[in-house]
């Protein structure tokens, strides 16, 4: 392991632990064993290792998220449970889960990261909605309608959910202990726009 990468990797740890604000880069640089000014050979500001972590984070969702919005192989109930479930599913696994929780706190707080997760959580995932919408449209599965008010309608309740798992006492395996509720909200937005 380079050096880069072990003040990387003990920066999600001591985040994690003590809090971004909490840590100083020299308790950093003392954590993985260089002095205080040899870590800015490696990171300008400990704003750019968060900057870095967040990108692990986009990664990991272009790999295992953003696919699932091409699976038009899928009849739509299925395209929505398997968005769904999936998206929970990657969210709650051990290593996303300890960096969103890392991370959502200071999106309200630095700028690079509040315009990073907009975004990754919300302007990607409402255009993919859009679109998939638009060519239900097409197809005449789908009532007309504003395709992009209708991404909004039915992205907002997983956003709200998403958002709640973070203010809530029990954050672990929330999104995946309310499947029924997603399923729910699912069929009521099918039912709504006549998805067939």
């Amino acid at each position: 392991m380079t050096t880069k990468q072990k003040i990387y990797e003990n920066a999600i740890e001591l985040f994690a632990l003590n809090g971004y604000h909490n840590l100083g880069m020299r308790d950093l640089a003392k954590s993985v064993g260089i002095r205080a000014s040899s870590i800015y050979n490696h990171y300008k500001s400990k704003e750019d290792i968060l900057i870095e972590i967040a990108h692990e984070l986009m990664t990991e969702l272009s790999t295992y998220v953003y696919p699932l919005y091409k699976r038009m192989d899928l009849a739509p109930r299925e395209f929505f449970l398997n968005l769904s479930i999936e998206t929970n599913r990657f969210f709650e696994r051990p290593q996303i889960n300890k960096l969103t929780k890392l991370l959502i706190p200071l999106e309200f707080e630095i700028p690079r990261l509040k315009e990073l997760l907009h975004v990754e959580f919300i302007q990607k995932p409402r255009t993919g909605f859009s679109y998939y919408f638009q060519t239900l449209m097409r197809k005449g599965q789908m009532m007309e309608a504003d395709p992009m008010l209708a991404a909004k309608m039915y992205h907002s309740f997983f956003v709200y959910h998403f958002y709640e798992k973070f203010l809530s006492n029990e954050p672990d395996g929330f999104l995946t202990k309310y499947e029924t509720l997603f399923r729910n909200h699912i069929n009521l937005f099918m039912d709504y726009f006549k998805i067939q």
